[in-house]
């Protein structure tokens, strides 16, 4: 455990010293904002939902949100009770807004649930769009690091997770509909 304490420390420092400039700094809090309460992923989850053709997928990836609250919010946040890095060092972070102590870390809520849709997403179908969305999850993990709101293994946690029960969601969607 100290070894990936360690690892997640020089990570998100050699972020900082490498990585934060002025110019992307705002570019990386929209993308966090976006991400906030799973809001892009329950809009697009809604939106998919109002089509016939995409409702299974719209689902799917409104499921995989539900998890992401259920199983990383309310259930691994509070049992693993980690502290964000912009507590535990404060006055690093370059994110506009500092959680208060109790929001804990462990695992990325923004990344579990870009994960989760996007792996709905492309058990669906893989295309430009899909290739998109991950990007964007992609980016939306890196941009957690890169406000000193998450460590590297809450990032990491929060994709396998997503991944996870983005399969899972598309499994139950798929027997049901």
């Amino acid at each position: 455990m100290d070894c990936i304490i360690a690892l997640d420390r020089s990570i998100i420092f050699s972020v900082q010293d490498l990585v934060v400039t002025p110019w992307l700094t705002p570019l990386m809090r929209f993308i966090s904002f976006i991400g906030e309460y799973a809001g892009m992923w329950v809009l697009l989850g809604v939106l998919l939902c109002l089509k016939k053709e995409y409702r299974k997928v719209g689902v799917a990836v409104l499921l995989g949100v539900l998890f992401t609250l259920l199983v990383g919010n309310i259930t691994l946040k509070h049992l693993v009770m980690r502290l964000r890095p912009c507590i535990d060092y404060a006055g690093v972070s370059v994110a506009s807004v500092i959680p208060a102590a109790n929001d804990y870390s462990f695992p990325s809520g923004h990344t579990f649930s870009s994960f989760a849709a996007t792996t709905a997403l492309i058990l669906f179908r893989k295309n430009l769009w899909t290739l998109l969305a991950l990007c964007v999850a992609v980016v939306m993990g890196f941009s957690r690091i890169y406000l000193f709101m998450h460590y590297p293994s809450d990032v990491l946690t929060g994709a396998i997770l997503g991944v996870i029960f983005g399969i899972v969601s598309w499994k139950i969607v798929g027997k049901r509909m």
